[in-house]
């Protein structure tokens, strides 16, 4: 048996949720919307293969894309970590210097995409989005770049970054019969994805975390 790259991290062997403090920015995508649809029958799609134990599903209230990563408590390392902001700095501050970066950049309106293909990586299943022209992949990458030339940090593969919504994150990695199973998945969540028209996602945000399976658009407790 395989773990996913998450448990461990994220998530505990039986799923359960870990504690993994940390902020973005992100945009839902809206709740009655066709996009939404399409996001809960591939969470369908998965449960009837027979494959829903070897993941952990975020909540259907949850799906969103994220425009831009912050930080995280338990990255504190070189390349992951503002080179402004001290590596012992309380997650209060944190908050703090991210509100204060995008605010000092403003926010993005509503960003119009579309869906590329399912990708099944080391950590998760995702939706892949493309934006839907060329001006709105340059007012991504625009907001992209000021903001993290605001924060104080470009991530690795800042420019190769691949916008998603996550499905769910992998608990046990699809091995045998079941990596079989997953193929054909694959193939049939794509031709779904190939029939999608392109959806406007809701305002971005700043999101606090406490844990993966819950982003908060106002101030949360820190320890």
């Amino acid at each position: 048996m395989t773990y996913g790259k998450s448990i461990g991290k994220k998530f505990y062997e039986d799923g359960s949720v870990r504690r993994y403090p940390g902020n973005t920015i992100i945009a839902n995508i809206p709740r009655d919307s066709e996009a939404q649809r399409i996001m809960v029958e591939l969470k369908r799609m998965v449960i009837d293969s027979g494959l829903g134990d070897n993941y952990i599903f975020l909540p259907e209230d949850s799906y969103h894309m994220t425009v831009i990563r912050g930080v995280n408590d338990q990255v504190r390392r070189e390349g992951f970590w503002p080179d402004t902001l001290a590596k012992d700095s309380s997650m209060s501050e944190v908050d703090d210097h991210i509100v204060s970066a995008v605010e000092s950049v403003g926010m993005l309106g509503r960003v119009r995409m579309r869906f590329s293909e399912m990708y099944h990586g080391g950590s998760a299943l995702v939706a892949l989005l493309e934006p839907y022209d060329s001006d709105e992949e340059r007012k991504l990458r625009g907001f992209r770049n000021a903001v993290a030339e605001a924060i104080g940090l470009f991530l690795p593969k800042h420019d190769e970054y691949k916008y998603h919504v996550s499905l769910a994150y992998i608990r046990i990695v699809p091995e045998g019969d079941d990596r079989v199973r997953l193929d054909d998945l694959m193939g049939r969540m794509n031709e779904l994805l190939r029939t999608q028209s392109a959806f406007e996602t809701e305002e971005p945000f700043v999101a606090f975390y406490d844990d993966m399976l819950r982003f908060s658009p106002q101030r949360i407790p820190r320890n």
